[in-house]
């Protein structure tokens, strides 16, 4: 009998755990915020409670709602270095805003280790190449990346895995050199300035003023969130000096 209600519990257990169709997660290095903005992107549907682990270095994070009747946006904090969903169906947007640069051109480095408390029946993981960036290499075990350029001219390096589960694991590094210090909006923005002074190429249009849009909502919100981290960050430094 012992036996029977110890199985019993396992087998609630397994079958009880939430399942995720589609995780898409995106990496941006130094994108409009002067670290690492990760992007966490899934769509609910029913009761199901959805958790993500989260680095103890995040304390809050910036979580968006998109569908029928809702568009939710709001700074939420975590909890003991996790994360619940929102129990609102739609599209669910998350963004974690990691390792903040020193503004000066030099090496880069950022490890990211990825796990889900969810069983995800598709993980589709893109890290974005910084503008100008030289030497950019990326390794993200389990994942196959291959170089991808979407519709408004970003390009990625881009992987795709099925059956991420509680048990799975992906380390993920990389690292690449910036010649200039600044993020990519902002040396977009400065080519884009100086192309009005000299005769425009014919590519010239296409390279700096539709590579800053990978969608218009998510720009502005890296760009005021990056602005708040950094006015929270000086305030914290100041307060223990």
């Amino acid at each position: 009998m012992k036996k029977i209600f110890f199985y019993l519990i396992i087998f609630s257990h397994v079958f009880s755990q939430s399942t995720i169709d589609t995780l898409s997660v995106t990496i941006y290095p130094e994108f409009s915020y002067p670290g690492v903005a990760i992007e966490y992107k899934f769509d609910k549907l029913g009761d199901d409670e959805l958790s993500f682990p989260i680095p103890s270095t995040i304390d809050s994070v910036l979580y968006t709602i998109t569908g029928d009747g809702i568009d939710f946006e709001q700074i939420l904090r975590t909890d003991k270095n996790s994360f619940t969903a929102i129990n609102e169906n739609g599209n669910h947007t998350i963004y974690l805003f990691l390792d903040k640069f020193i503004k000066d051109p030099g090496p880069r480095k950022f490890s990211y280790s990825f796990k889900s408390q969810e069983n995800i029946n598709t993980v589709i993981l893109g890290v974005q190449i910084p503008f100008a960036s030289k030497d950019f290499n990326v390794n993200a075990e389990g994942f196959s990346l291959e170089r991808v350029r979407d519709q408004n001219g970003l390009t990625f390096l881009q992987g795709i895995v099925s059956n991420f589960t509680p048990s799975s694991f992906s380390q993920i590094d990389l690292s690449y050199y910036n010649p200039h210090g600044n993020t990519s909006i902002e040396y977009a923005a400065n080519i884009s300035t100086q192309d009005t002074v000299v005769e425009p190429t014919p590519f010239a249009n296409e390279r700096y003023v539709r590579y800053p849009f990978l969608t218009w909502e998510p720009m502005v919100i890296f760009i005021l969130l990056s602005i708040i981290l950094i006015m929270i960050y000086e305030f914290r430094r100041e307060n223990n000096a």
